[in-house]
């Protein structure tokens, strides 16, 4: 695609001061590193080191649970030579507030998160509202390439191209079902009262799987400002022609921090 085109990298003229932290990219259920291609580039075109972390999901021959994805993140901030912020989507979101008493971690940014109370809440009333889209969302287990076409309305918003939403829906799937099931309950995260770290906290307008007032409980609990929307986007949010307004407001907030 052209430098012109939809996925085109912003420009961005910040440039951070020396010792800034080193950005670890936490992805979502059923996707990869993958899903940070653009963010990624667009950090480390800022100046900023990064991170792209790819979940395993077998541990010890048996099927990765969230403690072991905490534990990987884990390992990766203590590989890192110095102060680190962790960028999560999604369930790499609910990892990310989960360690948020390590020393290393000195900040998050949490887009479309998991919330601390879990997904129970928001999923029995997707079942209600949408019970199609619930059984497509809980198949995230299944190999890579066997989501339904119809999905991309509901992970994207309307400005998603066709063709880059099929080539995102090929490559997901294959999530843990553990981790999957045990992220419907409430988690070991600690409150803002206790951390005391910085959060930023961003949610999609057209996000059908964490709702808006989830996005609202978890900044809450972090007493975060309130959450900011990106109200053309969809679930998957990275992927989509308006990065860029994601890019410049994790930016923004970064260059406060320092």
């Amino acid at each position: 695609m052209s430098a012109e085109g939809p996925l085109a990298r912003p420009h961005l003229a910040h440039r951070p001061a020396a010792g800034s932290p080193t950005l670890l990219l936490l992805h979502g259920a059923g996707c990869g590193g993958w899903v940070w291609d653009f963010l990624s580039d667009a950090f480390q075109q800022a100046g900023y080191p990064v991170e792209v972390l790819d979940f395993t999901r077998q541990a010890q021959g048996r099927e990765a649970g969230l403690g072991d994805y905490v534990a990987q993140a884990r390992a990766a901030l203590a590989a890192t030579g110095g102060p680190v912020v962790a960028v999560g989507h999604s369930l790499g979101a609910l990892v990310a507030q989960r360690l948020l008493l390590e020393p290393r971690l000195v900040a998050a940014a949490l887009l479309c998160p998991v919330p601390p109370e879990g997904l129970w809440f928001s999923a029995a009333r997707l079942a209600f509202a949408d019970p199609i889209l619930f059984s497509e969302a809980a198949r995230m287990d299944a190999p890579p390439g066997s989501a339904p076409a119809e999905l991309a309305d509901s992970l994207f918003g309307p400005g998603m191209p066709e063709a880059e939403a099929r080539a995102c829906l090929a490559r997901m799937g294959g999530e843990s079902r553990l981790a999957l099931w045990e992220a419907q309950a409430p988690q070991p995260v600690p409150h803002g009262w206790l951390h005391r770290r910085p959060v930023l906290v961003l949610g999609a307008g057209g996000d059908r799987l964490i709702p808006a007032d989830a996005v609202g409980r978890c900044a809450l609990w972090h007493g975060a400002a309130a959450p900011g929307f990106l109200p053309d986007l969809g679930h998957l949010m990275m992927r989509e022609p308006g990065w860029p307004a994601i890019a410049e407001r994790v930016l923004a907030w970064l260059k406060r921090l320092q």
